[in-house]
């Protein structure tokens, strides 16, 4: 392959799957191929694979894999992207997506810095569990196969690590099997993803499901936003329509708390480069977008990606963004937000509606369940990786040692939080004024995909009494 790409033929790839016949897992070879250019080469294997396991997963679509591999900021691409391929004879039966990758520290370790390598999931950020590909049938032997064959003939890298993993998976239990001498096994603790079981035929029926102080929060504050001006419900979904509304998002996402913080989709011009081409349906995610106005300002927005069109007998969504104006936070705009979005992802059929991590237990008042997972880590012995994991384990123990009652943080939803329309003074009439022109603009793009609700329409539409 040309450019950065090579291809990789172990010597002997063949090893012993747990509990599965020798004859079978001896008739599986392992390959590995490097660089950006085996995304589109090996597309059609990645997605058939995945459209055959237990949950296709948007995620892990080639389409998403290699706007990764070029957009996201943190990676530069074209270096260290490795797809291992499993076969059994000429049939591919199993891919792992990888990367490999090395921490700063381990830039200033001079000839050792091989020991700082880390081998993960090419997309392990911001996802949702990625892993292996393969049918049901087949993900025993292949996560057995993958994990045996890294141990035995990838030699650079200090750390192997899948995030966002259930445990007692395959891959999960794969990687526990490869514990020795030479390397360790540990599960690290990340939040839950939350998600949305969609059982119900209609909003109404979700609604009437929350608890009655849960209606009673959703239903209390939208009427006071209904009160404060003129408000508009948008329903888009679909590139053309979606990305109409993207420069309006981001300048939403300015008037919002994550303003100038790691969470904002503008920290980085390669994050807003790589939205640009999920909401134009560049990325293998179908694209949606629910938004809240006021008086012709967008003041609550939330964009999110489905699987439908790949995989129509097996579809959920997901909620890849959300913000809304800090300055109007009283008026509880992200809970409209999300009751709309629960509401159209009812009307698409969707299985569930995935919120991702972070803020469990605010998710889970909207009947939300956790998805309990980890990052499943296997340790070289002789590597930085694990020297830097036992001197972390130990400055966890001290600071829990140290920190005085006073020091532990309240949970957030106690916390006295700024309220009223100055909690966020970088909201002024200028600001105002540019919103109100960027959504215009965006209003006039009307067209196919777009559904603009007014006060008769959304009284309709919404299952509690708006005035």
């Amino acid at each position: 392959m040309s450019g950065s790409s090579a291809t990789y033929v172990p010597g002997n790839a063949h090893a012993r799957a747990h509990g599965g016949p020798q004859g079978d897992f001896d008739s599986l070879t392992v390959v590995a191929v490097n660089g950006v250019a085996a995304l589109v080469k090996f597309a059609p294997e990645i997605d058939r694979l995945n459209l055959a396991s237990s949950r296709p997963n948007p995620f892990m679509s080639s389409a998403y894999l290699k706007c990764y591999a070029l957009r996201s900021e943190y990676f530069q691409p074209g270096r260290g992207e490795r797809i291992f391929l499993i076969r059994q004879g000429c049939r591919l039966i199993g891919c792992a997506p990888m990367r490999r990758s090395t921490n700063d520290f381990a830039m200033l370790a001079g000839p050792f810095a091989r020991l700082g390598v880390r081998l993960q999931c090419l997309a392990p950020l911001d996802t949702y569990q990625p892993g292996i590909l393969a049918a049901p049938e087949d993900e025993e032997r292949v996560a057995a196969a993958l994990i045996q064959h890294i141990c035995q003939h990838e030699r650079r890298w200090g750390m192997l690590e899948f995030v966002g993993q259930r445990p007692g998976t395959a891959l999960h239990r794969a990687v526990h099997a490869a514990a020795s001498r030479k390397f360790r096994a540990r599960d690290y603790t990340v939040e839950p993803y939350t998600e949305i079981a969609l059982v119900w035929n209609s909003l109404g029926a979700y609604f009437q499901s929350l608890t009655k102080k849960m209606r009673s929060n959703v239903s209390r504050q939208a009427r006071r936003l209904f009160a404060a001006g003129e408000a508009e419900l948008i329903l888009a979904e679909g590139a053309a329509a979606v990305t109409a509304w993207l420069d309006v998002y981001c300048d939403l996402d300015r008037r919002s708390w994550k303003r100038g913080t790691s969470a904002s989709i503008e920290r980085n011009p390669r994050r807003v480069r790589f939205y640009r081409e999920i909401v134009a349906g560049e990325a293998g995610l179908d694209p949606e977008f629910v938004g809240v106005m006021l008086d012709g300002v967008l003041i609550a927005g939330l964009l999110i990606g489905s699987n439908a069109s790949a995989s129509p007998d097996n579809h959920g969504a997901w909620c890849l963004e959300m913000a809304y104006d800090q300055s109007l936070a009283d008026l509880g705009p992200g809970q409209l937000l999300l009751l709309l979005a629960v509401g159209m992802a009812i009307e698409k059929s969707h299985r569930y509606l995935n919120f991702m991590q972070n803020f469990a237990y605010y998710k889970h008042r909207w009947a939300a369940e956790p998805i309990h997972v980890v990052s499943v880590q296997l340790i070289r012995g002789l590597s930085l990786h694990n020297a830097s994991a036992y001197l972390g384990a130990a400055k966890r123990k001290l600071r829990a040692w140290r920190r005085l009652p006073s020091e532990v943080p309240m949970p957030r939803d106690k916390q006295p939080a700024g309220r009223g329309r100055s909690a966020n003074p970088s909201v002024t009439t200028t600001n105002r004024e540019h919103a109100g022109n960027l959504t215009a603009v965006a209003l006039a793009h009307g067209g196919p995909g777009v559904r603009r609700l007014g006060r008769d329409a959304y009284r309709v539409h919404l299952p509690f009494d708006v005035d």
